[in-house]
């Protein structure tokens, strides 16, 4: 094995183990009842109480050395596999770039999503086969000290902002990845890769983390017993600091950490353990991951933050599968009731062995060939079809999706194909041929094969056999312990909410049952409230007078704006009216010409009604149906035009 490829993988695992470790340390020393113990970081902390009383970046490039050269960290499988499948994440994600088709046509080079992709099918086995080895000539990974601090940060927002090794180092492993597979990329691509590495491993590494927490804690406490012998080593003795380094001493505490990172994942482990033991016999969890695309991935880690309960769901679909061969799982539900969660969940649960696809309106991601290419990708790959790239007709209509379909039941063996889809309701039915079924669905499926969809209550052209649809709005009960135990668990981790619950006298079951009460078992009621109560919104409200629903709520914030003074603020009304009206993304530069109002103004109001609002290519738009239909009734009330 040559020199540089060792001396590459040994610099990228040192990385690794630094992230990780950097997280560690800050918990123990950053998290709630640290008691002050910081003096500007963790970090620096330690520096000053080691001997020579060593600087924060001189502790943290030691650090880096002992752990770049450790036969542990080297040697650790786990940290390997981890590594090697978030670099796979990021080159998949990389290869569909708009950066990497414009050096494509630049260049009059063939597009280089198929050579990358299936680089990245190759990499965690290349990855995982480069022999290692102590003592390499690998010490020259040096770690500015601005990203030090950033690692070696409790807060977790910084963290969220560490960029990985430097993009040299990334071009060294692309080549020889490339080289391993008689492949030759083109310089600029291997370098955009790089540079995609380089922002991005990191987020991608902790996003395989969360994946499996229990999977990896061991991996974790061995890294924190590392390097708190290398501290010791220097001669760290300052009681207070060893004591809760020392403390880190547990899987599960380790399983705490990994939940923290990006502030994800909080308190979902319960939950998905239950779940995960409700639709153990879905899909074949012993399998390859399938490959879910990039944005998937990051909708997922979204939409199951916080979650809860929902089991009776759960347990619906596994009966579902149980009694029929194949077929059509439909959840139904009014908008802000948990559907896309419950869709993320099903994916987490099945631990990524199921297809997944997610319409998103505010995304774009909305047409029929955009799930086709999606869906008929992950089939070829993750079940090594016989394609080495989609036919051009793919997706025009549904009929590759169908022979697809036919040749993975041939290959399941007895066993399962889960394909899950959210948000039928917000696919553009303009862009498939009209009385196809949406996103060209099959009529029929071979056995084995079940697809999970969720839409609104709303029709939709959706003539399928073996179909079950499940109204989650005729399961009121369930749904308020669901929303009790949601409300339960934010109170439990925000002491702001627990100061305004204190300040109205009350126990915490009451705001508990009130709460819930008065959200109509709205989850995204929920959220916006609580943020509120968390931001001191209603600081000097009474509880009973807090909003009674979504609608009354988006009221109440059109009030608290100042929209209903007189004289009307008419500045701000034109501002949300067209927001309210726009059917695609509005730059802010088209906002004030629409509106006929100054930019500065139309970032104002923006600022005031960014909860509502994404930003995205394109820029900013109103994703919330049902806001957009009431901000119309107040706006044209209010006789503006």
């Amino acid at each position: 094995m040559a020199i540089m490829e060792m001396n590459t993988k040994i610099k990228l695992l040192g990385w690794s183990a630094l992230l990780v470790v950097g997280q560690t340390l800050a918990t123990a020393l950053g998290g709630p009842a640290s008691g002050g113990v910081l003096a500007a970081n963790v970090l620096s902390t330690i520096a000053a109480s080691v001997a020579g009383n060593m600087t924060a970046t001189e502790l943290g490039n030691y650090l880096v050395e002992k752990l770049t050269n450790s036969d542990k960290i080297l040697h650790s499988r786990d940290l390997t596999e981890a590594a090697g499948e978030a670099i796979s994440l990021v080159i998949i994600a990389a290869a569909k770039s708009d950066a990497l088709i414009e050096i494509a046509e630049r260049k009059k080079l063939p597009y280089p999503q198929q050579d990358l992709c299936q680089l990245a099918g190759k990499t965690a086995d290349y990855w995982l086969n480069l022999n290692t080895k102590a003592g390499a000539p690998a010490t020259s990974l040096l770690i500015p000290e601005a990203q030090l601090a950033k690692i070696f940060s409790p807060d977790s927002t910084e963290f969220a902002t560490v960029t990985g090794s430097d993009a040299a180092t990334w071009e060294n492993f692309l080549n020889d990845l490339a080289r391993s597979q008689h492949k030759t990329l083109d310089c600029d691509i291997i370098k955009a890769v790089a540079g995609e590495l380089h922002a991005t491993f990191p987020r991608a590494f902790r996003q395989v983390l969360k994946r499996d927490s229990q999977a990896f804690a061991g991996m974790l406490l061995e890294l924190h017993t590392e390097a708190l012998g290398y501290l010791q080593q220097l001669g760290l003795q300052a009681g207070e600091i060893l004591g809760k380094l020392q403390g880190v001493a547990t899987q599960d505490q380790m399983c705490q950490l990994i939940a923290r990172l990006d502030t994800a994942g909080v308190g979902i482990r319960t939950d998905l353990a239950e779940i995960r033991e409700v639709l153990e016999k879905l899909a074949d969890t012993s399998a390859p991951r399938l490959p879910l695309p990039y944005e998937c991935e990051t909708i997922i880690q979204e939409k199951t933050r916080d979650f809860v309960g929902r089991k009776f769901v759960f347990a619906a679909i596994q009966e579902f599968v149980r009694k029929n061969p194949k077929g059509y799982f439909i959840l139904e539900g009014e908008p802000g009731v948990g559907k896309s969660a419950i869709m993320a969940m099903c994916v987490l649960a099945m631990n990524w062995r199921c297809v997944a696809h997610f319409n998103v309106q505010s995304q774009g991601i909305t047409r029929a060939e955009q799930f086709l290419e999606n869906v008929c990708t992950q089939l070829v790959k993750g079940f090594q079809l016989d394609y080495t790239t989609l036919p051009a007709n793919a997706t025009a209509d549904g009929n590759f999706l169908a022979r697809l379909l036919g040749e993975v039941s041939a290959k399941l063996g007895g066993k399962k194909l889960v394909i899950v889809v959210d948000a039928l309701d917000e696919v553009d039915l303009t862009s498939q041929t009209s009385g196809s079924n949406v996103l060209y669905l099959p009529h029929s499926l071979p056995d084995g094969v079940y697809f999970i969809v969720s839409k609104r209550p709303q029709p939709l052209p959706l003539h399928v056999s073996n179909e079950l649809t499940f109204d989650l709005m005729q399961y009121p009960a369930e749904s308020l312990e669901d929303v009790k135990r949601y409300i339960q668990k934010r109170t439990g981790i925000s002491g702001k909410l627990q100061e305004w619950v204190a300040s109205q006298g009350l126990p915490v079951e009451a705001f508990v049952t009130a709460v819930a009460e008065k959200s109509e078992n709205n989850f995204m009621y929920l959220r916006y409230v609580l943020e509120d109560i968390e931001k001191g919104a209603y600081r000097d409200l009474k509880l009973e007078n807090l909003p009674k629903g979504l609608e009354q709520y988006y009221e109440r914030h059109w009030g608290r704006m100042g929209m209903m003074s007189n004289p009307l603020p008419m500045h701000k009304v034109a501002i949300v009216y067209v927001l309210a009206q726009a059917g695609e993304p509005v730059s802010r530069r088209l906002l004030a010409k629409l509106s006929g109002e100054k930019a500065l103004t139309v970032q104002q109001v923006l600022d005031e009604w960014k909860q509502f609002l994404r930003f995205g290519a394109g820029g900013w738009r109103n994703p919330l149906r049902p806001l957009s239909q009431k901000l119309r009734r107040i706006s044209s009330s209010q006789r503006y035009s």
